[in-house]
């Protein structure tokens, strides 16, 4: 099965007068309907049309994943009390645990991947808070034949309290590809740029593709097309938030 959210069908929102907008194909859950799903609870995309900041607040219990796809995000907590820079292609990765403050100063031009996994509220809320910065070059990209692909959670060295999850980058000049997937798993897919073809489904810039109960992806990309690819698993072991 193959669900198409396009960037006009997800929950979109300006906020800061203006200053950011956010388009978000998971976004938080509401009253009349819970739009998460496996351990994959919140996805945001946004774009800095002014230098902005969130003022400090509070999270507890999620593991945060930032990734800086344009710009640079600038991360303060309580933990640290610091201010530390994040530049494109760099990602920071939160365990709010038992719970930490924190806010974000994203500059002009700026466009920032927000998601956040629930690895088992049971046992995160009595863990002590952490977080790590990753610069732009720990990730090595692959290639494999005209695909590129930058491996963040999975065959990595990144520390992260989810299981059983796997993140990618992946660039695919033009052409045709056939990717093996797990039926076992959820394949969430963003389109961060370019035109193509997902199991005949047509993307563009900022549509989401959810992708389960399938053997194989077909993609077709009509010109450079980059993907960010969260695998999650379809069944859990513990309940969600």
């Amino acid at each position: 099965m193959i669900k198409l959210i396009s960037k006009e069908e997800q929950q979109i929102r300006a906020i800061f007068g203006g200053r950011f907008v956010e388009n978000k194909p998971i976004p938080f859950p509401d009253i009349r309907k819970k739009y998460n799903y496996s351990n994959l609870f919140y996805w945001a995309h946004l774009e800095a049309i002014e230098t902005a900041e969130f003022p400090l607040h509070p999270h507890e219990g999620f593991e945060i994943m930032t990734f800086v796809l344009e710009g640079t995000v600038e991360h303060f907590d309580t933990k640290t009390n610091v201010w530390t820079k994040i530049q494109k292609d760099g990602f920071q990765v939160i365990q709010s645990g038992s719970g930490v403050y924190h806010g974000e100063r994203i500059t002009k031009d700026s466009r920032v991947f927000q998601i956040w996994f629930d690895p088992d509220f049971s046992k995160t809320l009595k863990e002590e808070p952490s977080y790590k910065d990753y610069p732009s070059d720990f990730i090595i990209p692959k290639k494999d034949n005209k695909r590129t692909i930058y491996e963040y959670i999975g065959d990595s060295k990144v520390e992260h309290k989810t299981s059983n999850i796997k993140i990618t980058k992946e660039i695919f000049l033009a052409g045709t590809y056939n990717i093996q997937i797990n039926k076992d798993y959820i394949y969430s897919i963003y389109t961060i740029s370019g035109l193509g073809l997902i199991n005949s489904k047509i993307v563009k810039d900022n549509d989401f593709i959810k992708c389960e109960d399938l053997e194989y992806l077909t993609i077709d990309a009509q010109n450079n097309l980059e993907l960010f690819i969260v695998k999650t698993p379809k069944k859990l072991k513990y309940r969600t938030m």
